[in-house]
């Protein structure tokens, strides 16, 4: 799915490519030859016109899918706060307290069970970012501190989901993991 994603932006990558570099070429003034556009700016116009309505309906149909939106209508079945501090992803049902911070040692959650990820810092910037069982990364947000980013996703397949840090946090930056189980 994503490599087919993938080819077809790098094929409207070129096609758009192309068209611009006609344009581009055929639109010159007319010169002492004679040949040429006697307003060139028209072609420009009208290409340009046609190529940001394109762009316009193709975010309108994109941006509605990504994971911000995926499930902003529902409420989530369970909110997980989590707070990342060097080098430790904390998670708990209840708000995490910054001045003595306490999370649980397992969480678990039903298949298809919409959850909704409470993610802060409690010292740096990190990254959020869920691993499925076999390693794929899922999704993912910024851990930023005096911030709450909120992420939602339905879990479908169930067993064990890693958490990982995304962003360079300091030395033991590669120990930084947690994990939850879906079932």
């Amino acid at each position: 799915m994503q490599y087919s994603i993938l080819l077809l932006f790098l094929i409207l990558t070129a096609l758009s490519a192309l068209v611009f570099t006609f344009v581009f070429i055929s639109s010159k003034k007319v010169g002492i030859s004679g040949q040429g556009l006697s307003n060139p700016l028209q072609k420009r116009f009208w290409f340009l016109l046609i190529l940001f309505v394109v762009l316009g309906i193709f975010a309108s149909v994109t941006i509605p899918r990504s994971p911000y939106f995926l499930f902003a209508d529902e409420v989530p079945a369970r909110v997980v706060h989590v707070a990342a501090r060097q080098f430790a992803f904390l998670l708990s049902d209840k708000a995490i307290d910054p001045e003595n911070p306490e999370g649980k040692d397992s969480i678990e959650f039903l298949a298809n069970e919409l959850v909704e990820f409470r993610v802060t810092s409690l010292d740096v910037n990190h990254g959020f970012a869920i691993y499925n069982p076999s390693n794929r990364l899922i999704a993912q947000t910024q851990a930023m501190p005096g911030y709450v980013n909120r992420l939602r996703w339905k879990f479908k397949e169930p067993g064990k989901y890693t958490i990982l840090c995304l962003e360079f946090c300091g030395m033991a930056h590669q120990v930084m993991r947690s994990s939850f189980t879906v079932k």
